[in-house]
């Protein structure tokens, strides 16, 4: 899964009402919300600069769903960010300090 490689970075507090806080190390990057009679049973949003579109929420199938997506978006953000985690091998071949 895409989400592999920055595993651990990215946590799901609860918060009240069946709702989830999306953390990026301590901070809160998004929220994953539970919808009830809907065709979607969940939606989230993240609020990192250039990954989200405005304060929109996207529909997710279900809450695991969300945290899947949600994941998948950070990941990306992260790698477009250049930021590697510690360890991992660089596509020039070496290892970051």
């Amino acid at each position: 899964m895409a989400g592999e490689a920055h595993e651990g970075v990215v946590t799901f507090e609860p918060l009240t009402l069946g709702r989830a806080a999306v953390m990026l190390g301590k901070v809160q990057v998004g929220e994953i919300v539970p919808i009830a009679g809907s065709r979607h049973q969940a939606a989230f949003r993240l609020t990192l600069p250039e990954a989200s579109a405005g304060q929109a929420f996207r529909p997710a199938s279900d809450v695991d769903d969300a945290k899947r997506l949600a994941l998948i978006k950070i990941n990306d953000w992260l790698n477009a960010a250049g930021l590697v985690p510690f360890g991992v091998t660089t596509h020039r071949g070496s290892r970051e300090p």
